[in-house]
């Protein structure tokens, strides 16, 4: 039974199906003027490499979890905190107060799943947006061979698979993470990687065969 990957990081025995593109905006921004800098996707810090802003990595960085935190990490920045659970909402609610006394700068997606932005102004959070990055659907015209398992690795992946593919009843699904597990809802043999890891999400699928 085939495992495809709907991420471009390879895995043996596992194929990958790349229905997306990212494309990076050119930004400036003074991070002198900021006291935090939330970063909930590892292209952020891509776009911020990127864009040849002067950077601060004295700045204390808020990361959605710990692989996004170890790129912050390899980048330079000496100042980094995650939540136990790597989802926006754990961020929020992890370190809502102490975001609130602080200036802070959210480098973001042009389209997100989660509201994260919404909780924090909510919550009175002085947050400046700066939209770095865009995720833009590319037709694939590889077939598919079912029954297989197919690893969902963000509710972006679920809607790009859906416009390009069918899922078969007889088909397995692991999602990584709850907010991607709710795009998946209505389709039987859905199982659940907790831990939002690929290596984890590929262990599972793996032991689904």
């Amino acid at each position: 039974m085939d495992i495809y990957l709907l991420n471009s990081t390879p895995f043996e025995g596992v194929k990958n199906l790349i229905l997306n593109e990212i494309v990076f905006y050119d930004f400036s921004v003074n991070l002198a003027e900021f006291n935090a800098l939330i970063i909930t996707s590892k292209n952020a810090l891509k776009a911020l490499k990127q864009s040849k802003n002067p950077l601060n990595f004295d700045l204390q960085i808020y990361a959605v979890g710990e692989n996004t935190a170890k790129e912050a990490l390899n980048l330079g920045f000496k100042k980094v905190k995650f939540p136990k659970k790597s989802y926006a909402k754990e961020l929020f609610e992890e370190f809502k107060e102490e975001l609130k006394e602080l200036k802070c700068l959210y480098l973001r997606a042009k389209k997100i799943a989660s509201t994260l932005d919404k909780d924090l102004l909510h919550f009175g959070v002085d947050l400046t947006q700066k939209i770095v990055y865009e995720n833009i659907y590319k037709e694939s015209k590889n077939p598919l061979n079912h029954p297989c398992i197919i690893i969902f690795s963000s509710p972006l992946s679920v809607e790009n698979f859906l416009k390009n593919y069918e899922i078969k009843d007889e088909d397995k699904l692991v999602a990584l993470g709850k907010s991607t597990a709710k795009k998946l809802k209505d389709y039987k043999n859905l199982f659940i990687c907790e831990k939002q890891d690929l290596k984890e999400s590929v262990k599972l699928a793996k032991s689904l065969i």
